[in-house]
């Protein structure tokens, strides 16, 4: 694996220390108990070495770091880096402790306790399901390259959608500007919002952007905006749906051909989803030159 530039070092761990001393605000407010002991922030998932589109969605899973139980899922020398009890937060922010888990962030697809359950396995379904019919993927070198962040990147123990304090977070004036200077970090082929939610996130944070909303015959609850950013100069694509989720976000239920949502969350229709998108995102591109 190629190394990250000179420039993209010093802004991860920039980025990084950051994130740390917001973490540290974080332990000491209302927010204080959805924070996981021992956890660091996750910055983002996959090779930042390489041109890339990038996914985003709220925060990493509780899954990544507990078990059913839990209990830690990982000790110091797992895929992310979670501090043993005697590391100070001082401790974590030396120039090796960082360098480490920036390691860990680009490598992080590379290794095996990759969490599938959301993610997806080669070949398979969820998100991995749906970007192989966009062209990409987190595994496979014949796809356009994926990597993943989030809006967040402090691990919870709930979803964040379900934790009263999140304004604590989702207001401040780290929530409203991280994620923009994270994305300068990357060199951007397009970016994909996971979920209406985080559409709506996203178009508060660049609100120039002008969107155009496609709801595909075949799949008529697949709704997604595609849109330009001037900022990064890449099309942005929001789903309203959840590619990694059960019934893809949608519930339970049958559109309006009568086909479940079960039935858009297998891997074949997702694939068939994702073209559906490639296409637009083409088409889109070419009436925007």
């Amino acid at each position: 694996m190629r190394t990250l530039t000179s420039d993209q070092w010093q802004l991860a761990k920039k980025l990084l220390h950051e994130a740390v001393q917001y973490q540290m605000t974080l332990e000491k407010s209302a927010f204080a108990s959805e924070l996981i002991d021992q956890t660091t922030p996750v910055l983002w998932f996959g090779d930042a070495t390489r041109s890339s589109w990038v996914t985003i969605a709220t925060n990493p899973s509780r899954s990544q770091f507990l078990d059913r139980t839990g209990a830690l899922r990982f000790d110091e020398h797992g895929p992310l880096f979670i501090r043993p009890q005697s590391m100070t937060w001082n401790a974590y922010l030396q120039e090796e402790t960082l360098t480490e888990s920036i390691r860990r962030f680009n490598r992080y697809f590379k290794q095996p306790n990759v969490y599938r359950t959301w993610f997806g396995r080669p070949g398979g379904g969820k998100l991995e399901g749906f970007l192989n019919g966009l062209g990409a993927s987190f595994y496979e070198t014949t796809f356009d390259p994926v990597i993943h962040l989030d809006f967040f990147p402090f691990p919870t123990h709930h979803y964040m959608g379900a934790i009263k304090e999140r304004s604590v977070l989702e207001d401040s004036p780290f929530g409203q500007t991280f994620l923009l200077r994270l994305l300068e970090l990357f060199s951007i082929k397009g970016i994909i919002l996971l979920g209406k939610e985080h559409t709506e996130r996203f178009a508060k944070l660049e609100p120039d952007i002008a969107w155009t909303t496609y709801r595909p015959t075949d799949y008529p609850d697949a709704i997604f905006q595609i849109g330009f950013s001037s900022r990064f100069q890449v099309s942005v694509v929001g789903l309203h749906f959840k590619p990694s989720e059960q019934f893809i976000g949608l519930g339970n239920r049958k559109d309006e051909n009568g086909v479940s949502h079960g039935t858009y969350g297998s891997a074949e229709h997702l694939r068939q989803i994702g073209k559906i998108v490639r296409e637009k995102v083409v088409t889109y591109s070419e009436k925007g030159d």
